[in-house]
């Protein structure tokens, strides 16, 4: 017999059994549909594929920094040295992800050098890309390629695209090209609308009087390597090259130096990827358990069902079958139900996968990518669909086969082994209980945390604080219309009913962007003109008191601190610990590499969080919004109602002043929900597959208590003939069942406080070794596991004794 006769013998043993094989496809298209969608949603954040030629000769730089983090960002002027002197990159390509207002409407833009197209290989489809001429002085290069899905739905597909224009930030452009359907830009966090040359900056950037500052950290930059060029010797080559550049220019590039990382690493910024990392990383390992506690129960059904063959399968033995023979006739029949369970699976994981993306947060507006299904998920999911016949059918058709044909050809066969069999079915139990214990604390650890996430300290009242974003970069606003608008924008909203204090700042929530290198005067750096890389915010007079961070010692902020003044800085907590340590920083100097001009500290405030909702205390300096000036700012609104719905009234108060900006309206408490998703989404997930988990336990408990009580029912029979009471029955029954599940949650328990380890930077304010998660998990799987082997424990106190020993 071949393969094909093995197949449709398991087609018609199925076929009869068909109970069975529905049990276990439904099983199997649990576990494998919901590692599919788990995985598919990993991949697509973590390596989605870019449409570029020969991506792998691709590398972003990553400027390291002598103190404190790098970025993966080089300054303009460090770019155009990189791209004119190196010897390992065939090209140098720059682009940088901003937005801007068409028709009141915001639109994603790429400054991009005149070369990028040709860099990445990315030839538009219709139209051309940009010359070199086009990316010359400031404010040449008034054209721009849209995308595929811009031109799709803006303009209808229009054939004749190359004929139009389109008004951004009140400058027109000529559009020029199509980009691909399937390339959105370089950056998974921005599918790109439309790409502009970069000399096209005094429009677009946001900070256009930084981008010629060689200090400034604004551009991303990819390069070509040469062929044959691997990554890391292209890296050794670019050290000289840093090097020559520091001693030409050793204030802005003091101890700066390159290094390179894959496209990949770069589309998706840092922060970000590692959060997504940690909680994929837990969610995938709750997923496999889940699928792995399912494996454990077809494994129970095929030893239960092997009980029923075992006359069938000595026969075959015994007619002349080799065993080896009926092994693989065994696990082809697994394989069948692993592969029908994964095609079930699929669709299971096609609905879950929209689910999941439908929860996607704001921060994923604009993603360039898409979960798809896609050729490496399919690949996936038939790797899985043999592993899992595998798992679960593997020890089943060994135990299945190992037969002693003397024995088991007696008219009792198969009495000898059924309790080996329960013994391997009880063990399997146990292991469910103990994986469905990981799956339920890691579930319980993240619940906890998203409940009692309220309750972080980030520094500053969140609650009733609304926030209004706008830009007004535009050919026709300088810095005194801008300003002008800012103030007017300040005056309405403090005339908006609801809104009890307001100011701006350059950063919006959990977004401060800025560092700068700070030199304290007298300290021993400050010959050296090195500093130490602080995060710099720039906030208007007011801001303290709008958002509620304290200010410990010193003044606020005042109108009189103009832009021709004396400079002045407020220092957090922080900061003046690292600065100035024992010391009052009242009245101490300090100044930014590359800025000749000083600034006297006047104020103390209390340290706040400003990237990310539990991060460490990190120095801040907060600079003046009246000394400094940005396009684009945020006005916060501190409201006695509904944040939100107040800073949408004050954003409509805002229109009239100028209807081509966009103003994004909204309240610090949802970008704290934002911020939260990647533990949002894992506790949700890890609830669902914390009671599927307990869901297949309980069944096979069930299974295996049912079975246990089935071949013993002659000693059950005895046992009651001899005067036991339904009580001790029924108590013999649950201690057995208690026995198992207390082993399995003992070892679960022992392995989820290891485990909960590897979760501490995903949690907020609940500890890894929370005593509650750790008492409730358990405690609710053991009373629902014992409560599903009550009822074959009351059918073992049913049974009739004569009954029972008049048909053994």
């Amino acid at each position: 017999m071949g393969i094909l006769d093995d197949l449709r013998h398991g087609l018609r043993a199925l076929v009869k059994d068909r109970f069975v094989a529905a049990v276990a496809v439904l099983s199997l298209a649990l576990g494998i549909g919901a590692n599919v969608a788990v995985f598919a949603l990993l991949t697509s954040i973590l390596s989605h594929p870019i449409p570029v030629y020969e991506p792998s000769r691709l590398a972003a730089f990553y400027t390291q920094e002598p103190t404190g983090p790098g970025f993966p960002l080089c300054s303009y002027p460090n770019y155009k040295d990189y791209r004119d002197r190196n010897s390992v990159f065939s090209s140098l390509l720059l682009h940088s992800v901003q937005s801007a207002t068409m028709d009141g409407k915001l639109v994603v833009v790429n400054l991009v050098s005149g070369n990028y197209f040709q860099a990445l290989g990315v030839a538009p489809v219709i139209g051309r890309a940009f010359v070199p001429e086009e990316d010359g002085a400031p404010g040449s290069g008034g054209v721009v390629v849209i995308s595929h899905n811009f031109w799709s739905q803006q303009f209808a597909r229009d054939p004749e695209i190359t004929t139009r224009t389109l008004v951004l930030n009140s400058r027109s452009f000529q559009i020029i090209g199509v980009a691909p359907p399937d390339f959105s830009g370089l950056q998974e966090m921005a599918a790109v609308d439309l790409w502009i040359p970069l000399s096209m900056y005094p429009t677009i950037h946001p900070m256009p009087n930084l981008v010629n500052q060689r200090r400034a950290l604004l551009f991303s930059v990819v390069g070509r390597l040469k062929p044959g060029l691997t990554r890391a010797q292209a890296e050794a080559g670019l050290q000289s090259l840093s090097q020559e550049l520091e001693r030409q220019y050793p204030q802005e590039n003091h101890g700066r130096r390159i290094r390179l990382i894959s496209l990949s690493d770069s589309a998706l910024p840092g922060r970000i990827r590692t959060v997504v990392n940690n909680a994929g990383a837990v969610v995938a390992v709750i997923s496999a358990l889940v699928l792995l506690i399912a494996c454990a129960n077809l494994a129970n059904l095929l030893l239960a069902r092997a009980s029923g063959r075992s006359k069938e399968i000595t026969l075959r033995l015994a007619l002349g079958a080799s065993r080896w023979r009926l092994i693989r006739q065994l696990l082809t029949e697994s394989l069948l139900l692993s592969f029908l369970g994964a095609a079930v699976g699929l669709g299971f994981a096609a609905w879950a996968r929209n689910t999941l993306w439908s929860m996607r947060p704001p921060t994923f507006r604009y993603a360039g990518f898409y979960p798809d299904l896609d050729g490496r998920v399919l690949l996936f999911t038939a790797a899985a669909a043999v592993l899992t016949s595998l798992l679960f059918g593997l020890a089943p058709a060994f135990r299945a086969t190992r037969s002693d044909l003397n024995q088991d050809l007696k008219e009792r066969s198969g009495k000898s082994s059924a309790h080996g069999r329960s013994r391997h079915r009880s063990a399997l139990v146990a292991g469910q209980m103990a994986f469905s214990v990981i799956a339920l604390v890691g579930a319980g650890l993240f619940i906890r945390s998203m409940l009692l996430a309220g309750q972080v300290d980030t520094g500053f009242a969140a609650n009733q604080l609304g926030t209004i974003t706008f830009n007004v970069t535009d050919q026709s606003y300088g810095e005194a219309r801008g300003r002008e608008y800012q103030r007017r924008a300040l005056e309405l909203a403090l005339s908006t009913p609801g809104v009890s204090s307001a100011a701006l700042s350059k950063d919006s929530p959990f977004r401060v962007s800025t560092a700068r290198h700070v030199v304290v005067e007298g300290s021993p750096n400050s010959s050296s003109d090195t500093g130490q890389a602080t995060l710099t915010a720039f906030v208007g007079p007011g801001y303290l008191r709008a958002v509620a961070i304290p200010l410990l010692r010193g003044r606020d902020f005042a109108d009189t601190d103009v832009a021709d003044g004396p400079r002045v800085a407020i220092v957090n907590d922080s900061a003046a610990v690292r600065f100035w340590p024992g010391q009052s920083p009242i009245g101490k100097r300090i100044r930014f590499v590359g800025d000749p001009l000083p600034a006297e500290v006047i104020g103390v405030a209390r340290t706040a969080n400003y990237r990310t909702l539990a991060e460490p205390p990190q120095p801040l300096v907060y600079l003046s919004l009246t000394q400094f000036y940005f396009a684009g700012a945020t006005l916060y609104v501190r409201t006695s109602g509904n944040p939100a719905a107040v800073a949408a009234e004050v954003a409509r108060a805002m229109q009239p002043l100028d209807r081509r900006f966009y103003l994004d309206a909204g309240s610090v408490a949802a970008d704290m929900r934002e911020s939260l998703w990647p533990q949002r989404l894992s506790a949700v997930l890890l609830a669902a597959f914390g009671l599927l988990a307990v869901g297949l336990a309980v069944i096979g408990m069930y299974g295996v208590i049912a079975y246990s009580v089935n071949q013993r029912v002659r000693e059950i029979g005895v046992r009651m003939a001899l005067g036991a009471t339904h009580a001790s029955v029924m108590r013999m029954v649950l201690r057995q069942a208690f026995r198992w599940v207390a082993i399995g949650v003992l070892w679960g328990m022992a392995l989820a406080l290891v485990g909960a380890r590897w979760l501490e930077s995903l949690l907020f304010v609940v500890r890894p070794a929370d005593p509650l998660t750790f008492i409730l998990a358990p405690t609710f799987l053991t009373v629902v596991a014992v409560l599903a082997c009550w009822f074959p424990a009351r059918r073992a106190t049913r049974i009739d004794p004569a009954i029972a020993l008049r048909d053994e």
